[in-house]
């Protein structure tokens, strides 16, 4: 029989062959290996990040068969003689594929306190639509989240506006400086706002500043802003740079910028992101994303940050995208599409011409051939002797009319020009449908920019009946959500935008929308 230490010898030296053995080896190897890949896998679909799917937007006109209860906004304008008339129908001719369109604080105030924060007027409203009954209810609210912009935020080479322009405002000729302090009350005063709708905008821009995402952005469906499903009718667009610059757009217009203000944090966010996105491109810096509505919205708000802050560190990629659009219009037909060089059509054209003007007068250089361009776009699609305009061939519809209107004001007409005036006058004789947001975006802009004797009870219409038709219950308060079938594609986001851009109309007043920018058009 063996000894201990026998058998103590034999074992180790089994254990040692075995070990030494080629094939343990190999499947000692193969353990590790698959361990090791296993964690790599884990950690690589707890850290992967899921990615829009690339999808361009479209912010054209839709078909009215595809909305279901929607305004009927196909009406031919009756403007003038019959003899210049478009097609019986008068709608402009659209290919079934072609669908409509168009920050969190840390000190974010509760809804409930937003009236006493508006500017005071002391008119009272007119409460023909007046919510006075409509209540605030409590309701689930997204936490604020604060996010460092890791970015230098003061201004080089100093502000845009010295104390002394600062202080007078839009009612003595100032660019922006109205949006800001007493003169944003005393515009709205004087204009045709009211304390109901002043309250309103602070409802919006708060709903808005809760609804930013953790990376400064914004999403027309909504994703990313700790909504958790809590308002319905996202939109279906995927362009980040549209969504989160339309967004951008009411915080400007109520005078916050990346430097100052109430939203000072949301407007450097956003603004932020923006700036990340910029793609470098031989034709300039490409805010695209698939579109160039997306582009054109995005350079206005650059330029208007830079119009209103004179900052240094945003002049040239405001440039940069200038150069982008100038690149990219269509040199044939002069107007701008989705893509760049595509034949144009009235929605794209127009914001691409007024993120032009407004860059011009932040001191950012235009090419008056561009602008050229872009008149020849517009006798493209008028009719009507120029009274009336359809989205890519000549039409009556009232939308685009409203869009070719304010286009032709950015491009050189002044008040003095006869389809200019009756075009106008059509539009607003019926009254301002309580749905028709993106129409009376552009005509509410036309009318206070003309001074249009109809202008106070057009407006105190549309003011009113846009105040009474906010949400005021739940998450979903301070919010809008309009059945039109222009901007159903954009959903909650981009119809609160509009709404509080029409509610700012009366101190917002961007160069672009100003009387010396109108006639000074190159």
């Amino acid at each position: 029989m063996p000894s201990a230490g026998a058998l103590e010898a034999s074992a180790s030296t089994w254990i040692e062959r075995v070990v030494a053995s080629p094939v343990s080896r190999s499947a000692y190897a193969s353990v590790v290996t698959h361990v090791l890949l296993g964690i790599l896998l884990a950690l690589a679909s707890v850290t992967a990040q899921r990615a829009p799917a690339p999808r361009p937007l479209i912010l054209a006109l839709e078909d009215g068969d595809t909305v279901a209860d929607g305004p009927e906004d196909t009406d031919t304008v009756e403007i003038g003689a019959a003899d210049d008339r478009a097609t019986a129908g008068g709608e402009p001719e659209i290919a079934p594929d072609e669908v409509a369109s168009t920050g969190v604080p840390t000190d974010m105030p509760d809804l409930e306190s937003i009236d006493d924060a508006a500017p005071v007027l002391e008119e009272a409203p007119d409460t023909t639509l007046a919510d006075a009954n409509l209540v605030v209810a409590d309701g689930p609210r997204a936490t604020a989240v604060a996010v460092k912009v890791p970015t230098e935020t003061k201004p080089r080479g100093g502000a845009a506006l010295p104390a002394d322009r600062a202080t007078k405002g839009g009612v003595s000729g100032v660019p922006y400086a109205s949006r800001r302090g007493e003169e944003r009350g005393l515009a709205a005063r004087g204009k045709g706002g009211s304390p109901a709708s002043e309250a309103a905008v602070e409802r919006g821009l708060a709903w808005l500043a809760l609804h930013q995402a953790n990376d400064g952005s914004w999403r027309f469906d909504l994703d990313g802003c700790r909504c958790e499903g809590a308002c319905r009718d996202p939109g279906t667009l995927s362009s980040t740079t549209a969504s989160t610059a339309i967004a951008l757009l009411p915080f400007l217009g109520a005078g916050s910028t990346h430097l100052e203000g109430r939203y000072q944090e949301t407007v450097s966010r956003g603004l932020y992101y923006l700036l990340s996105r910029m793609q470098s491109t031989p034709r300039g810096g490409d805010l695209c994303e698939g579109t160039m509505y997306g582009h054109g919205i995005a350079t206005l708000v650059l330029a208007e940050a830079l119009g209103m802050t004179g900052d240094d560190l945003l002049r040239k990629p405001c440039r940069e995208a200038v150069r982008f659009i100038e690149t990219s219009q269509d040199l044939h037909g002069g107007g701008w599409r989705y893509l760049p060089g595509q034949a144009g059509d009235i929605t794209v054209t127009t914001w691409q011409v007024a993120a032009l003007r407004s860059a011009g007068l932040a001191g950012v250089e235009t090419s008056s051939p561009t602008f050229e361009g872009a008149r020849r776009f517009l006798d493209s699609v008028a009719t009507q002797k120029g009274a009336a305009y359809g989205y890519r061939t000549p039409a009556a519809a009232p939308c685009t009319s409203a869009i070719g209107l304010l286009c032709r004001m950015y491009t050189g007409w002044g008040v003095d020009e006869e389809p200019l005036e009756r075009g106008i006058t059509a539009l607003a004789r019926p009254g301002p449908k309580p749905h028709a947001i993106y129409q009376n975006f552009y005509l509410a802009q036309a009318l206070i920019q003309t001074d249009h004797p109809v202008w106070p009870r057009w407006n105190s219409r549309n003011r009113d009946q846009i105040v009474a038709l906010q949400t005021r219950a739940g998450h979903e308060a301070g919010s809008w959500f309009f059945a039109d079938r222009e901007t159903a594609p954009g959903g909650r986001l981009a119809h609160t935008a509009l709404a509080v851009l029409t509610l700012e109309v009366y101190y917002r007043l961007l160069p672009i929308y100003r009387q010396e920018a109108v006639t000074d058009a190159p």
